[in-house]
């Protein structure tokens, strides 16, 4: 084995062993059903609003629709990280919180013939927030602050694998992703009576609750693309894609504690979070230019977490976007930059007396050749090879629609797509 793939095995120990440990969301709308679900798109498609489920991916790997791993032409690895600036904007005033980690890794092995198979590795949710709340209380005529605080961290990870092939004169591409997801959340409830100067009473110590949540089992996505020609001598092409993501029963177990009690008592139940669909389309001329539109649907309202009751709607996301390179196959370094650009809507599953939590943005990228030159005759895979960024401004929320909280953000992703020639049979005259 090549040091290179010795070195990429490690990389995906590291990758896994920090999963963990990442704070990936400091959101306080975190809080509701399983946390805040993460984007499972490259740092390609992330520039481009986050479109994939009928996109292109013939040097990158998609994972948000199977079926277009169909596309892949070399041995590829994409791995990929983030940083976001925050400001919240609360009744109470303003925070500035920075959040960074790892957003995914994956690998796809293509076949000479046969089909596409891939795996990786990549965070499904995220809890992570803090919120503390100060009110004033009168009892037999003396005032007092009625304190409480309550924070979650954790989420869950995912590992998968992934199979895609062709078929129909290689116009249909069907796909299928298995995906095992695991992790723990924990909750803190502290709740204390205190003085009007904030300090605490004699002889009566604040109340403590922790809640920690394992969660793990099944997950599945079934996927499929139309590609069909609009232009032979211009290699136009038209790509229709859709998809369905399916969670099987989760299995979980539900600590709760008081204080420093030893004693914990364990609920065990299932989460069984709802359906997923979508849709999508995209035009593209190939190594020139792409456009294209993504719609999903899903019903939270159907969510199911243990015995509890939730007050949750249907989450629908809009996305749009394309990617333009001025010359794929250029000697000049700038004529092969890829530019990308996009937009998303999305009503979240959250909402507040009927009024739903929206997040929208706008999004933009590059996509930077790896190699100097435009053609490499011993390895054409490593002058596909790109470093990619991509950035997003959005806003979630707004206090003027009545919501507890508003949040803007910037987000920015780096990638690394590698492309390389594996598994070739050498012929010897």
């Amino acid at each position: 084995m090549s040091s290179k793939r010795i070195m990429l095995a490690m990389m995906a120990i590291l990758f896994v062993g920090t999963l963990s440990a990442q704070k990936l969301t400091v959101s306080a709308y975190s809080r509701y059903a399983i946390g805040e679900i993460l984007d499972f798109t490259t740092t390609r498609n992330a520039g481009m609003g986050g479109i994939g489920i009928a996109t292109d991916n013939y040097f990158s790997v998609n994972n948000v629709n199977p079926a277009s791993l169909t596309d892949v032409v070399f041995t590829t690895m994409d791995i990929s990280a983030f940083g976001q600036f925050n400001q919240f904007n609360t009744e109470q005033g303003s925070r500035y919180p920075f959040t960074a980690g790892f957003q995914n890794l994956s690998f796809a092995f293509p076949g000479n013939k046969g089909p596409v198979v891939s795996f990786g590795f990549a965070p499904y949710s995220a809890v992570g927030y803090e919120i503390q709340e100060n009110k004033e209380v009168i009892l037999d005529g003396e005032p007092y602050i009625q304190s409480l605080n309550i924070a979650g961290e954790g989420g869950l990870n995912q590992v998968y694998g992934s199979l895609a092939f062709k078929a129909l004169n290689k116009k249909l591409r069907l796909g299928v992703s298995a995906r095992y997801l695991f992790g723990n959340t924990l909750y803190t409830w502290q709740h204390a009576l205190l003085n009007g100067d904030s300090s605490l009473i004699v002889g009566l110590q604040p109340v403590e609750l922790t809640r920690d949540v394992y969660i793990s089992g099944l997950a599945t996505q079934a996927g499929l693309m139309w590609v069909d020609t609009l232009n032979k001598e211009k290699n136009r092409l038209l790509r229709l894609g859709l998809t369905a993501d399916y969670t099987f029963g989760l299995s979980g177990d539900r600590y709760l504690a008081r204080g420093e009690d030893s004693i914990r008592t364990l609920e065990v139940g299932t989460i069984q979070v709802p359906l997923k669909l979508g849709a999508g389309f995209m035009m593209h001329q190939l190594g020139k230019w792409s456009v294209g539109a993504d719609f999903t649907y899903q019903d939270w309202n159907q969510l199911q977490y243990f015995s509890d009751t939730t007050d949750l709607g249907a989450e629908f996301r809009f996305s749009a976007g394309g990617e333009w390179i001025p010359k794929f196959n250029s000697q000049k370094y700038f004529d092969r930059i890829a530019y990308r650009f996009g937009a998303y809507y999305k009503q979240t599953y959250i909402q507040f007396d009927g009024v739903p939590l929206n997040d929208y943005g706008i999004t933009f990228g590059f996509g930077f050749p790896a190699g100097q030159k435009g053609n490499n005759r011993f390895n054409r895979g490593r002058a596909s090879s790109r470093v990619s960024l991509s950035f997003a401004l959005g806003r979630r929320g707004s206090l003027n629609a009545g919501l507890p909280a508003e949040e803007y953000y910037g987000r920015i992703r780096l990638g690394f797509n590698l492309n390389e020639r594996w598994f070739v049979r050498r012929v010897v005259d």
